[in-house]
């Protein structure tokens, strides 16, 4: 178990299993089967696929029959928070839970590296989550982790009028980024900042960029690192801080998607600038 901020993340595996539980008032769960050996498990009496969520809320009930041994991972989180990431009224919000969320294979991927990442933290370096920046950098992601999880396939074609105030969005986005140039920006200091919301920031990136916020800001905090690779000494130990602190979970994930972007590894960056 890790919590960071106002998120707890669990990982851990079952063996075949029934459990009946609920959550406590107050909080919102995401549970999140990631690996079954045999057949899915069923909730509420519906069955779970392969890349699927369970949306819980507080207060409430819920059967899990586990027929196979399976790896799971969960996030509890403030219901106030599960509403605001979800763009849901609390109406709406609970008339919708328990739910089954369909992930896309990204976001599952996503999520199944950051609950791997998690329980290695935990065990081995917990420490780091002290370190300067790094559960603020791991915090906003996660919560933009969770929010593509409640969320997805958000997205419209503007037309007219529409275009034109998507052009404003992000126009004024990225001034507000122009002159924040050195610091990680996530999707709720734009949003916070501009006077948006998560959906018309959303809407105007994938209309006028042609890729979501998170995915334009993790371009913008890869190059960020790069920054912070070059201007350190510290080696090894340089490459795994500036990945936490940049918001970057899975050291492994961040080095295949620095290497994409800048054609080398992010400790070829580090030895380049300071070699033995």
């Amino acid at each position: 178990m890790l919590q960071v901020g106002d998120v707890v993340m669990q990982h851990a595996a079952d063996s075949a299993h029934v459990t009946r539980a609920a959550i406590q008032p107050g909080l919102s769960a995401v549970i999140v089967p990631l690996h079954c050996s045999g057949r899915m498990p069923v909730t509420n009496g519906t069955t779970i696929g392969a890349q699927d969520a369970i949306l819980v809320p507080g207060g409430m009930e819920f059967i899990v029959a586990c027929p196979d041994p399976q790896v799971w991972g969960s996030f509890a989180l403030p219901t106030a928070m599960a509403e605001e990431l979800a763009d849901l009224s609390r109406d709406r919000h609970r008339d919708a839970m328990p739910g089954v969320l369909d992930m896309t294979p990204e976001i599952f991927g996503e999520l199944s590296a950051a609950f791997d990442a998690a329980g290695r933290l935990a065990h081995e370096a917990p420490s780091a989550l002290i370190a300067p920046g790094c559960a603020e950098g791991l915090a906003a992601s996660l919560k933009e982790l969770v929010a593509s999880a409640l969320a997805p396939g958000l997205g419209t074609e503007p037309r007219g009028r529409a275009v034109r105030e998507a052009m404003r969005v992000v126009r004024a986005a990225d001034e507000y980024l122009r002159h924040n140039i050195s610091h990680p920006i996530y999707r709720d200091d734009l949003c916070g900042a501009i006077g948006v919301s998560r959906r018309k920031l959303h809407d105007a990136f994938v209309s006028v960029v042609g890729m979501t916020p998170p995915a334009y800001l993790k371009l913008r905090r890869l190059v960020l690192a790069r920054r912070a690779l070059r201007a350190g000494n510290d080696g090894e130990r340089l490459v795994k801080s500036v990945a936490l602190s940049h918001g970057f979970w899975h050291l492994g994930h961040f080095s295949k998607d620095y290497r994409e972007l800048f054609g080398e590894l992010p400790s070829q960056t580090a030895a380049a600038t300071h070699p033995s």
